[in-house]
């Protein structure tokens, strides 16, 4: 039985809840604010502790983006992001996961398990506010 199997606490539920509710893949440190500010009591570092065993059970997934903190995604499922460059958000993109990629050894001898995209652009919210300037 792993650490965050043993004991469903009060603050692993308000962990998880925040992580579902902000829907931002946030870092852990912005859910560590989020708490705070909503006046929940969960230092930083169960608040790290509670996600990178989220994550390694496989229930949530990290996410690391280029320039970026470790963030975590409720959608455990292989797919790409797309990443505001002007107010950071990062959502889900569509695209199907191209599992072709995966497990190919290169010409290299490198041999990919995985791979990540990450689309860089301009999110719609921050081209209206650029439209509106």
């Amino acid at each position: 039985m792993s650490r965050t199997e043993k004991r469903k606490t009060s603050q692993k539920q308000a962990i998880s809840d925040a992580l579902i509710r902000m829907d931002c893949h946030p870092t852990a440190t912005m859910i560590a604010d989020e708490l705070q500010e909503k006046g929940q009591k969960a230092s930083r570092a169960t608040v790290f502790r509670v996600l990178s065993d989220a994550a390694e059970e496989g229930k949530i997934r990290k996410v690391q983006l280029c320039g970026e903190d470790v963030r975590y995604d409720c959608n455990t499922k292989p797919h790409y992001h797309l990443h505001c460059l002007r107010c950071g958000k990062i959502e889900d993109y569509t695209l199907p996961y191209m599992v072709e990629f995966d497990n190919v050894i290169s010409d290299t001898g490198f041999m990919i398990e995985s791979h990540n995209i990450e689309f860089l652009g301009i999110c719609r919210e921050c081209r209206q506010i650029l439209a509106e300037k």
